[in-house]
């Protein structure tokens, strides 16, 4: 596909005015980047039953583990890409790997891309060519932007529809994760996660000792009576003054010291060890209690090979597709920079 038809491919996507359909109404696309986008527009726990039910990227964030892990992966984004060809750094004749002509940026584009691979497996970036040279399969790209995932689709055969738009294999650049994504493989373990949460705030919202109410003769209360009355210990434990509750003669309340507390620490922790499993991260990088480090040279030595050992994982099927023939060069190849240092902030300029 030649550039100007490129350019007005991304302006169309831009502009939402793609459709989302073969034959369907125009789309506006979404607020947010990070949104399920249209699969949110249907209540699949009414047709198909919470255990059937899709788990949505929305309901994995709100899990902390996965949240935590998520934002490990994504700050990747922040390490620049660099074109080598062998030893020499050719950068500069790849300007697309560190600027857009876009409203989104270069670390927008890595870390929404990442953000996929992370929950949905694979991500797709829409790409500006200039026409090839005499003898050449593929121009030099020109400008890659992310396409959100709810946005397009590949068939059997390998097409790419963006909107329900084929696009040019060209114009197109699938990138696969290095495993099948959270939403994928990890949904039964994302559903208990929540039901541990809902577990652990109910816990929290009545932080009393559980109270069992025992009818110390048989017959003492009907069962809409001890309804009625558990209805009220309930509301009493959660008011101001909950630690004073009436008992008539007939009820013997007995207390549980910490029941079912020690129960959900470790179920939340398990939860933290098996999203830590999934994402190929160590159990400790979730855990958000960890102290920070002093700033130290040694230690930010330390930490950033620690990051670009752990994150291989995640960089490694980014950097061998981007170093491929139709993305650049033959013999040229792409890699993250973990050795650039974060450069130091120099706060406001000052007129001498």
């Amino acid at each position: 596909m030649k550039l100007s038809r490129t350019l007005a491919l991304i302006d169309r996507f831009d502009r939402g005015r793609l459709s989302p359909i073969k034959g369907g109404a125009s789309t506006t696309g979404i607020a947010s980047p990070w949104s399920d986008g249209q699969l949110e527009q249907f209540v699949w726990s009414d047709i198909l039953g919470v255990e059937n039910a899709p788990v949505t990227r929305k309901e994995a964030m709100s899990v902390p583990a996965v949240a935590s892990g998520r934002h490990r992966i994504v700050a990747v984004a922040d390490r620049p890409l660099r074109a080598l060809d062998n030893a020499e750094d050719i950068t500069t004749e790849h300007p697309w790997l560190y600027r857009t002509d876009v409203d989104e940026t270069a670390w927008q584009r890595m870390a929404h891309t990442l953000d996929d691979q992370i929950f949905y497996g694979v991500a797709l970036w829409l790409v500006a060519r200039e026409a090839p040279a005499e003898g050449q399969a593929h121009g030099i790209i020109t400008d890659a932007r992310r396409v959100p995932f709810h946005r397009w689709q590949q068939d059997e055969d390998g097409t790419v529809f963006i909107d329900g738009t084929p696009v040019a294999a060209e114009s197109c650049l699938v990138l696969e994760g290095p495993f099948d994504g959270l939403l994928n493989i990890a949904a039964d373990t994302i559903r208990g996660a929540k039901a541990i949460e809902r577990a652990w705030a109910a816990r929290v919202r009545n932080p009393s000792p559980t109270i069992i109410a025992e009818e110390k003769e048989e017959g003492g209360f009907t069962k809409k009576e001890a309804q009625k009355y558990v209805e009220q210990i309930a509301a009493a434990t959660r008011t101001p003054d909950g630690t004073v509750i009436f008992a008539p003669y007939k009820v013997n309340l007995r207390l549980e010291e910490n029941s079912g507390v020690d129960v959900l620490t470790e179920a939340r922790n398990s939860v933290r060890i098996d999203i830590a499993n999934f994402l190929n991260l160590n159990a400790s990088a979730l855990d958000g209690s960890k102290p920070q480090s002093s700033l130290t040279y040694e230690t930010q030595e330390t930490e950033r090979q620690e990051l670009a050992d752990r994150m291989s994982f995640w960089t490694a099927p980014l950097e061998h597709r981007l170093s491929q023939d139709d993305v650049v060069p033959a013999g040229v190849r792409v890699r993250f920079d973990f050795a650039s240092s974060t450069p130091a902030q120099t706060g406001t300029p000052m007129e001498d």
